[in-house]
């Protein structure tokens, strides 16, 4: 169901219960698609949300964004196809390797 996540994605601890269902289903299907990801941030308490220099309205305060890292060989195809998706709002590709969508309005950094 969409309120799983599959067995493709790791969390490291991060709960995910909290993230909206599209935003499981993305995760979900993305992992399908192009294999493991590996979440690194879904809520954040305001507190942290400074310490790591997010927005100060970042959809994470409220459990509507989640960051992983993607360590495939298709990093462009799924970045295309988050691009794409009709769930993904915000969608931020970082040098690091962090890729973070939301569902929020529809723009991308």
């Amino acid at each position: 169901s969409s309120s799983r996540l599959s067995g493709n994605i790791s969390t490291g601890g991060k709960s995910t219960s909290c993230l909206p269902g599209d935003l499981r289903r993305v995760l979900n299907e993305a992992a399908a698609k192009f294999g493991h990801l590996r979440i690194t941030s879904t809520s954040r308490s305001r507190t942290h949300n400074r310490r790591v220099g997010g927005a100060p309205r970042s959809l994470h305060l409220e459990c509507r964004a989640v960051d992983f890292n993607y360590h495939g060989s298709r990093r462009g195809a799924l970045i295309k196809f988050l691009r794409n998706h009709w769930a993904v709002g915000g969608l931020g590709i970082y040098g690091s390797g962090h890729i973070h969508i939301d569902d929020g309005p529809h723009r991308s950094w």
